[in-house]
């Protein structure tokens, strides 16, 4: 039985693929810092101490180690980054482990789509820069790990964080703005656990955009979303634009994934797929 390491594992998509990986005989042992994980291998650590990293991944010998930990909801988790990264490297390089490592299409300015594999990196928010940094040093360290990139993840069994957010200003007649001018890609969350446990198993190396193949802005992806879940936005949800927003905001993080459809045999899925539209 192969044996599987997942960082993050209390977290949304870690949660997912703990399940999956469970499901498809993986002993599987995912790693949580505040948020206990149910998993009855669950095992609490600080990403940030190099010697319990090491020594964590030292006793346990895992095969491979899917990281995906850190997330960016507040400064502290953003500032874990990089050094979570680098010890998870470190160890990997160390005791011979095969590392796939989870970063993210904000390593992009959205300026300049779409954006294949060996794009240059030019994030404009502080989490795009920390993951741009840790799959520079990742990659420069370790030639032989996989770097997957994915974009907005979303779910319903149960609903992401950002579709929550949604739902619940929805729910409490709040108005919403949606941006009609961001792109992304969004891939559901089961079928990017069911790739990152496909290249787990392969010797894929490098960087593959594992992402949508449906290019979609905000409102039109929210607006999807809605329709599966039947819930109606009661005027609540509203048209907005990044210039409005006054915010910094990549604009367009369309992924270039020809690469990952030809290499995986999972099928990326498109919203409409996913949704039954």
């Amino acid at each position: 039985m192969r044996r599987l390491l997942i960082t993050g594992g209390s977290g949304y998509l870690g949660a997912r693929l703990t399940q999956l990986a469970d499901a498809a005989d993986y002993e599987t042992y995912p790693t949580f810092f505040s948020t206990p994980s149910p998993h009855r291998r669950a095992i609490q650590l600080d990403l940030r101490d190099k010697d319990k990293v090491d020594q964590t991944i030292r006793d346990l010998k895992p095969d491979v180690i899917i990281h995906q930990a850190v997330s960016n909801r507040n400064d502290d988790q953003v500032a874990a980054i990089v050094p979570a990264a680098r010890h998870i490297v470190d160890a990997a390089i160390e005791h011979h482990i095969r590392l796939i490592h989870v970063s993210t299409d904000l390593v992009f300015d959205g300026e300049n789509p779409p954006y294949a594999e060996e794009s240059a990196a030019a994030p404009v928010n502080p989490y795009g820069a920390a993951k741009a940094y840790a799959d520079g040093f990742i990659a420069s360290a370790m030639p032989e790990a996989l770097i997957v990139r994915p974009s907005l993840i979303y779910g319903f069994d149960p609903i992401d964080k950002q579709t929550a957010w949604l739902v619940g200003g929805i729910q409490k007649k709040q108005t919403v703005k949606l941006f009609v001018d961001e792109y992304r890609c969004p891939i559901w969350v089961d079928n990017l656990a069911q790739a990152l446990l496909e290249v787990a198993e392969s010797r894929l190396s490098g960087v593959l955009n594992v992402a949508g193949p449906q290019r979609l802005n905000r409102w039109d992806y929210g607006m999807k979303l809605l329709n599966r879940m039947k819930i109606d936005p009661q005027g609540c949800v509203t048209q907005s634009t990044i210039a409005e927003s006054g915010v910094k905001r990549p604009a367009d993080l369309t992924l270039d994934v020809r690469k990952a459809q030809r290499l995986l045999r999972t099928k990326l899925l498109s919203v409409d797929e996913v949704v039954g539209v």
